[in-house]
């Protein structure tokens, strides 16, 4: 019987108050992260998708969440949940999703992966993230961002305002567990 850490679920909900820059580029890091490292959050996954097919349904992570008494949330904040996790607006959680929202306060944003995550979002190598940069890291198929809202991502992380993310701001914003939506 897998036991259900009540942090997971804090996580997630820790996670939905991020800024959208440092929920995508935890979505990255999870896309890395070595399976060894993260059998407990495999299992919380697999014990939510009953259905085995790699993907958590609105009524799957409700269930789920629901099935840790610790945890008091409400089918609002649960929905919410479902659509701030689901970054890639496909209705569903992706395994990735789900690792990224549940290891918000775990110890895999070390300084390494989080120079990984921002050498993928520099692609000119130019030391900053440009908007261009970014947009083109977080377009694919199934959405698309405009400008407005890539601007708005480098600004709530932009600290001296030069419409470009530096490392510092960068590592700054993914250090410090406490960066809220602004």
């Amino acid at each position: 019987m897998v036991e259900l850490n009540p942090l997971m679920i804090s996580n997630i909900e820790a996670y939905m108050n991020q800024a959208k820059l440092r929920q995508t580029t935890l979505t990255y890091i999870a896309s890395r992260i070595p399976e060894s490292q993260i059998t407990d959050l495999r299992a919380a996954f697999t014990k939510f998708d009953k259905n085995g097919d790699g993907q958590l349904t609105h009524q799957e992570l409700l269930e789920g969440i629901q099935s840790v008494p610790e945890i008091k949330l409400s089918i609002d904040d649960i929905e919410k949940a479902m659509k701030v996790i689901d970054s890639n607006n496909n209705g569903v959680i992706d395994y990735t999703e789900f690792i990224a929202a549940c290891m918000y306060s775990q110890d895999y944003t070390q300084e390494k992966q989080i120079k990984q995550a921002f050498m993928y979002f520099d692609k000119d190598n130019s030391g900053t993230i440009s908007a261009e940069e970014l947009k083109m890291c977080l377009q694919s198929e199934d959405q698309t961002m405009t400008d407005e809202e890539v601007n708005r991502l480098i600004g709530e992380v932009d600290q001296n305002c030069d419409g470009l993310i530096d490392y510092k701001e960068f590592l700054e914003m993914m250090m410090d567990r406490r960066k809220m939506k602004k």
